[in-house]
């Protein structure tokens, strides 16, 4: 199986471009007054369009905007964690825009993205995140399947919502260390 490769610009999640030049894919994620904005390149209007936009706080509720939601909602009512989950689970769920229900979850030390089977069925990755710290090496995003890529703006804002959550995370443990 082929994979695709979605390429960030430099290392950062809130200033950043993630692309793929073959498939006519690129997203611009950067800070504003207003919190984090992702726009994707639309050719059939030949203009960017809002996909998502996100305020992580440190003393009161995370919040974001899906496409051109004016409402402000509470992160986790759509990047969830399920009620079956341990306490300790960094793993969240989401219904992408394609009606589907993803996870992403940390494995190793960077996220994977799983469909939520309903059954006890196999666990295969659809697309994982590999940072690297070099220019030379840019961090991409891995998409293992396809079929995704149909949800992409979803994935691609609550892959930017998990990951500054995670490296947040890694900087206190660090910091408490």
């Amino acid at each position: 199986m082929t994979t695709t490769r979605l390429t960030f610009s430099t290392n950062s999640v809130r200033n950043t471009t993630i692309s793929n030049d073959s498939l006519g894919i690129r997203y611009d994620v950067h800070k504003e007054s207003e919190g984090v904005e992702i726009h994707r390149w639309d050719a059939s209007v030949r203009r960017n369009v809002r996909v998502g936009q996100f305020k992580l706080h440190a003393w009161s509720s995370d919040e974001m905007r899906i496409g051109g939601d004016t409402q402000w909602r509470a992160v986790k009512e759509w990047l969830y964690k399920p009620d079956d989950s341990k306490w300790w689970s960094t793993a969240r769920h989401f219904v992408a825009n394609n009606g589907v229900e993803y996870r992403w979850q940390e494995k190793g030390g960077r996220l994977v993205l799983f469909k939520v089977a309903k059954t006890n069925g196999t666990r295969t990755p659809l697309a994982s995140f590999h940072r690297h710290h070099r220019k030379d090496n840019p961090s991409y995003l891995e998409v293992h399947d396809p079929t995704i890529l149909g949800a992409l703006d979803s994935i691609i804002v609550s892959f930017l919502i998990m990951e500054r959550r995670r490296r947040d995370n890694e900087a206190a443990a660090a910091a408490a260390a």
